[in-house]
């Protein structure tokens, strides 16, 4: 089961599923640029793969069925706070949200470029979905849940991807996001879209936990 990250849309997994030779699987969708999608899920059981927003609300919902959980360039926070100063300035997110009112389009286009791609967007931005996405990015915080004894209990196993040239989430935000109980596999030329840049490498490890939560 794939869940996009935030100015994305579905079509985003489409490197990685071709790197894995296999069209099965779920699509969730966010609804940033069509119709939402999110309450979709696998008949048996499964491994959940989550970029960036998508990994923050999969260890915020984790969903019943899922033997294992893949986070690509994924964070348990994105906001900075007192406890959390690795995180990006709510004040950043707050004007995204208010940009979103104006001209959509433009602050959905910025930030793809800021992250590495420079595409047109998918379709047309929807302001409501993508300010709400920008709330959770703001306000949620899945560290809580990140506990090592809480790994294999209320979560399943997991493994985390980062690029250590991401200029959304950077190596410090990785490190401190997650504990010693969660690896994390460090790409080292790899930005913020490892699905679309290195999808050779996303694809093993997604196999890698499909053999271990699936024994397949």
């Amino acid at each position: 089961m794939f869940v996009h990250g935030w100015g994305f849309a579905p079509g985003f997994w489409t490197p990685i599923r071709s790197a894995l030779g296999r069209t099965d699987g779920i699509d969730l969708d966010f609804g940033f640029f069509g119709p939402e999608r999110m309450a979709a899920r696998p008949a048996r059981p499964f491994v959940a793969v989550g970029h960036s927003l998508g990994a923050l609300w999969l260890l915020r919902h984790p969903p019943e069925g899922c033997v294992g959980m893949v986070l690509i360039n994924g964070f348990a926070r994105f906001s900075a706070a007192a406890d959390f100063p690795a995180g990006v300035p709510p004040r950043v997110v707050g004007r995204m949200i208010q940009g979103l009112e104006q001209n959509p389009d433009d602050v959905v286009l910025t930030f793809r470029r800021r992250a590495g791609i420079a595409a047109d967007l998918p379709g047309p931005a929807q302001a409501g979905r993508l300010a709400a996405g920008l709330a959770m990015l703001r306000d949620e915080d899945a560290r809580p849940a990140l506990d090592e004894a809480a790994i294999g209990a209320t979560l399943p196993p997991m493994a985390v991807l980062a690029g250590l040239d991401d200029p959304i989430v950077t190596a410090n935000m990785t490190r401190t996001c997650f504990s010693t109980a969660v690896p994390i596999e460090w790409v080292a030329d790899g930005g913020h879209l490892l699905p679309l840049t290195h999808p050779d490498i996303c694809a093993a490890a997604i196999s890698r936990m499909t053999r271990r939560g699936l024994g397949a």
